[in-house]
């Protein structure tokens, strides 16, 4: 049996990895000035954040219902069954689409609602690919990615409070102080839900206090007494050399590899340019 593995673009997958990995993609889509774009194929990162900090207005949007039957079909005249790994249902709509829009297809397309997104979904999406390369069918691989919904977490932290205030989460005078004092939010993800856990004067303490957390995890959620059982990842919509940067510090800290994606456009549509954060998650056996 031939299972393909279909994601979308907030899994900040590459087209050139997808493609190197057998990754069929589902671009998310976006309006920008009330004209429709496709991230990583009509929108590019550099495009978006020019077009976010001109000024332009910008929402988002799920895969239409269309889109994805289309993919999946085209995806299933080569394939016997796909596992689709979509967004976080905590954060888009998407998953919910998916899984009513699977009824229709007999059992060959199963979605798995694994609550990630970004460096977090990106890891299950290849932990996948391991498995339906191995053989195993969708079901199965579903099953086993599931075991380990949980076991990662997410922070973030953001170089302005005006997309937080766009969009509702801090207030106009919240916004405008912390702005002022330069008072950045440490934004914690798990499992879909987005919480404030903290804050941080300035990108280098705010960076420290990232680090701490994931720390404090390891060994009090995760009761780590090493790092040989987890991956560690950053995301980071900023410069390359300061991606680079940030990349290095964590490596130097935690004396391991880490890998670096960039910030998926969803996600950046409501935090902005010079989000960046770092992910820990448990390696799937």
């Amino acid at each position: 049996m031939r299972t393909a593995v279909v994601t979308d673009s907030n899994s900040g997958i590459t087209r050139e990895k997808a493609d190197r990995y057998g990754i069929f993609m589902l671009p998310m889509p976006f309006y920008i000035d009330d004209e429709l774009y496709l991230e990583g194929e009509t929108l590019s990162h550099v495009d978006f954040f020019t077009m976010q900090q001109s000024g332009a207005r910008i929402y988002t949007s799920q895969p239409s219902p269309a889109d994805v039957m289309d993919l999946w079909d085209r995806v299933l005249e080569e394939y016997d069954e796909l596992l689709y790994i979509p967004m976080s249902s905590g954060l888009s709509g998407s998953c919910q689409t998916a899984q009513a829009l699977a009824q229709d297809y007999d059992g060959k397309v199963v979605v798995a609602d694994m609550g990630r997104v970004s460096v977090a979904q990106k890891h299950a999406v290849l932990e996948a690919v391991k498995r339906a390369n191995a053989g195993m069918s969708a079901r199965d691989i579903c099953k086993e990615l599931v075991y380990y919904r949980n076991e990662f977490q997410i922070y973030i932290t953001v170089e302005t409070l005006d997309y937080l205030k766009a969009g509702g989460r801090v207030s106009a005078s919240s916004a405008m102080i912390g702005n002022l004092l330069n008072i950045r939010p440490i934004l914690s993800l798990n499992t879909g839900q987005v919480e404030v856990a903290g804050k941080a004067k300035g990108e280098k303490l705010s960076r420290k206090k990232m680090i701490h957390a994931i720390e404090e995890d390891l060994i009090g959620r995760f009761h780590a007494s090493n790092l040989d059982d987890f991956y560690l990842a950053a995301a980071a919509s900023m410069s390359k050399e300061k991606a680079a940067e940030w990349k290095q510090q964590l490596e130097d800290h935690f004396g391991i590899h880490c890998n670096m994606s960039p910030i998926p456009l969803s996600v950046a549509t409501h935090l902005g340019y010079g989000t960046h954060g770092v992910a820990v998650m448990r390696k799937m056996k």
